[in-house]
């Protein structure tokens, strides 16, 4: 039982100017919540509406981070947790689940295969219906009082940047994206909320080039945890608001989102996920456009911590070259490197 003084729903996150990028460029870290990505938000509100309905245990579909945030929070309220992954997880975000005591269910080509996560999308409800456990899925489709917490992010940026021109967004099924843009209509702001959103997954991507309203199902190749989400969740929600509000979807190729990654880490000082470099990636794509000027502000939601994927941190790690010497050598070393 979750004690009284015990806080449970995380707070305000850090908004931070950019250092190198852009003159008026912000970044929105969510990867500053307890487990290190914006789900926290969406589980806290979530857990605590399931924990009032007598639930205690909760199933899961997780490519990393609500499973993280899941396995945490049901830790705290003392309930049962099972998460469904897809066979590729970032080994840092199994971490977490595990560690937090969630069990967890490794599926072949789940998040990938639109055919296979559909099916398992179909008996996790079939199984939830039975009563035994809460399904939970950071998606307004499935658990829309989670999901509208979220919406604080926005609330958040624009009372501390009452200008802001420009808000972007990454983009896997398509919630975060719903509950940013919605939450700026009800507070009848003009900031404009952009959808980015990896080309190898176009599920909102595709219909906005096209002109079409409707999302198909997609088989997805993206590298990007976190925004492989092969068929509409919410989707078609976010693509009703992008064109209602006139916003955009850029789309991004992993390796643009890898670089921007590269450039947070490297430019900003800000240790990111992939997935939490997105938005950074259709930032520079718009300006590179002429859509956005770099002189208008500008706000990228930096969804995940680097810990979350600690491969691709790895990779950039080995770029930089570690140097050893015997104690006596050290000031003859230090003197050639500070030059």
């Amino acid at each position: 039982m979750l004690f009284e003084h015990a806080s449970f729903e995380p707070a305000g996150t850090p908004l931070l100017g950019s250092a190198q990028t852009a003159p008026n460029l912000h970044f929105k870290l969510e990867s500053t919540n307890p487990t290190g990505s914006y789900k926290d938000r969406f589980v806290a509100a979530q857990l605590k509406h399931l924990a009032a309905q007598g639930y205690r245990t909760c199933v899961a579909t997780s490519s990393g981070n609500t499973g993280s945030s899941l396995a945490a929070y049901c830790a705290r309220l003392g309930m049962g947790c099972i998460i469904a992954v897809n066979a590729d997880a970032p080994a840092g975000k199994l971490l977490q689940m595990q560690a937090h005591g969630a069990t967890v269910i490794r599926i072949p080509n789940f998040v990938t295969s639109p055919e296979i996560t559909r099916d398992v999308f179909e008996q996790l409800q079939s199984f939830s219906a039975q009563g035994r456990a809460a399904l939970v899925v950071s998606a307004f489709h499935y658990c829309p009082t989670g999901m509208r917490a979220v919406g604080k992010i926005a609330a958040e940026i624009l009372a501390a940047l009452p200008g802001t021109d420009h808000i972007f967004v990454p983009v896997g099924g398509g919630g975060l994206y719903v509950a940013i843009a919605e939450e700026c209509l009800a507070l009848g702001v003009r900031t404009k909320v952009h959808a980015v959103q990896p080309e190898g997954c176009p599920t909102l991507l595709r219909p906005f080039r096209s002109g079409s309203d409707i999302v198909e199902p997609v088989e997805a190749d993206t590298r990007i945890s976190g925004l492989s989400v092969p068929f509409d969740i919410d989707a078609g929600r976010a693509l009703a608001l992008v064109r209602r509000t006139g916003a955009r979807v850029f789309g991004v190729t992993d390796s643009e989102v890898y670089a921007a990654q590269h450039a947070l880490f490297r430019r900003e000082g800000i240790y990111a996920e992939p997935a939490g470099a997105a938005a950074l990636a259709g930032y520079r794509q718009a300006v590179l456009q002429g859509i956005v000027r770099e002189d208008q502000v500008s706000v990228c939601v930096v969804t995940g911590h680097g810990f979350k994927d600690p491969a691709s941190a790895q990779l950039l790690a080995e770029e930089t070259e570690v140097f050893q010497t015997a104690a006596p050598g050290l000031t003859a070393l230090l003197t050639e490197l500070a030059g």
